[in-house]
C-alpha cells in the first residue's frame, strides 16, 4: 500500500498534493469526509474511514499541525516554570546562608 508505505518514510499520511497520484487521493478522501460529516452521501465508506483512522490518517492537516504546536508550547511552559521554581528554591536557599 503506497500510503501506508509513505507513513513509513515520513511517520505521517500527510502527503503533499503535489505526490501525484497518492497526493491526490489523500486530499480526495479528506474532501469526501468533510462532505460525509455535512450530511452529504459520498463514496467514502465508514468501513474505509475506520481503516484509513487505524493506521492514523489526519482528516484535517492544519486543525493537527495547531495541535502539535500546542502540545509543544505546553511541554515547552511546563519545562519553563519547572526551572523557575528550581532557581527559586535555590535562591531562597542562598538567601537563608
Amino acid at each position: 500500500n503506497k500510503l501506508m508505505a509513505y507513513k513509513e518514510n515520513h511517520g505521517d499520511c500527510n502527503v503533499p498534493q503535489k505526490w501525484k497520484p497518492l497526493g491526490s487521493w489523500v486530499n480526495r478522501q479528506r474532501k469526501q469526509y468533510k462532505k460525509k460529516q455535512n450530511g452529504v452521501k459520498v463514496s467514502l465508506s465508514d468501513q474505509r474511514v475506520e481503516k484509513l483512522e487505524a493506521i492514523g490518517f489526519s482528516w484535517g492537516k492544519k486543525k493537527d499541525v495547531w495541535n502539535d504546536r500546542f502540545k509543544e508550547l505546553k511541554q515547552f511552559w511546563s519545562e519553563v516554570c519547572s526551572l523557575k521554581q528550581d532557581f527559586q528554591t535555590l535562591f531562597v536557599s542562598f538567601q537563608v546562608l
